[in-house]
């Protein structure tokens, strides 16, 4: 018997250079919820012969709801299309009832910033730094990119304190615009990975794939993504996630028991 055949243990290998299919080791999770976007939500966009475009959020067919398939893992869809991280925060999530204890999970994944990136640009609202979130409460947060961005990790550890966070930096091709805007993105994410404990970083702009022409061709109906589309991006995100577990084996020892009232000294908690 080759363990490595079970699990890949090279300190060389980098993010999505093992790909799984099945879920990997993103399966120990169990429960996963997904704070994003229409790229989150199977959304769909079919066009009329008049030129008329539709918007679906198809939850069915998002790359969460594959992953769910893939690993056995429960999953809450907190996403719509079009969202961002001040929507998210001043308004939707609390509409939608997603701060409820009872719909707690072991790990979140968040996905947000196309959206905002779009707003920033046109000068909606600001970037900010990571000095716009305040440690001790959330409330004193401004109102910035950073400063949602650190609401969300904190109201989601209220409810589930040792939770387990994904900060996904999404896979893409920017216009000159929106390349500065991606780079901080990459720089807060990973600060907020220092910020946080239990938080990791999955870079797709640096290490998915680019979303060329040829790319588009494959995976795109129109401006978004449509079935075969979403399931790549499920295999992609379980495959980071697989590779993060694989790499912080301590941080994952005690996943099953992060809502029991025990704790092995030996390991984090």
């Amino acid at each position: 018997m080759n363990l490595n055949d079970f699990f890949l243990d090279d300190p060389n290998e980098k993010p999505l250079d093992h790909l799984v299919t099945d879920g990997g080791y993103a399966g120990i999770l169990r429960s996963v919820a997904c704070i994003g976007d229409n790229l989150d939500s199977g959304e769909m966009e079919p066009w009329d012969a008049d030129g008329t475009r539709h918007y679906l959020d198809l939850f069915e067919y998002s790359w969460l709801s594959y992953f769910g398939r893939f690993t056995g893992n429960e999953v809450r869809q907190f996403t719509r299309g079009g969202m961002s991280t001040r929507e998210y925060v001043e308004s939707y999530a609390d509409k939608m009832g997603f701060w409820d204890p009872e719909k707690a999970c072991k790990a979140y994944v968040i996905t947000l910033g196309t959206n905002d990136i779009t707003a920033i640009v046109k000068g909606e609202f600001e970037f900010g730094s990571i000095d716009d979130i305040d440690l001790n409460d959330w409330h004193n947060n401004k109102k910035t990119y950073a400063g949602y961005y650190g609401t969300i990790i904190q109201r989601y550890r209220e409810i589930s304190p040792k939770c387990r966070i994904f900060l996904a930096i999404v896979f893409q091709n920017p216009t000159p615009e929106r390349l500065p805007f991606v780079q901080k993105q990459q720089e807060l994410l990973k600060q907020l990975n220092k910020l946080f404990e239990f938080t990791y970083v999955m870079d797709f702009y640096q290490y998915g794939p680019v979303v060329d022409d040829e790319f588009r061709r494959k995976f795109f109906l129109n401006n978004h993504m449509y079935p075969a589309g979403y399931l790549l991006k499920g295999r992609l995100f379980s495959s980071y996630i697989d590779y993060v577990i694989r790499h912080n084996l301590d941080d994952f020892a005690q996943i099953a028991l992060l809502d029991m009232p025990y704790h092995d000294q030996k390991y984090v908690w």
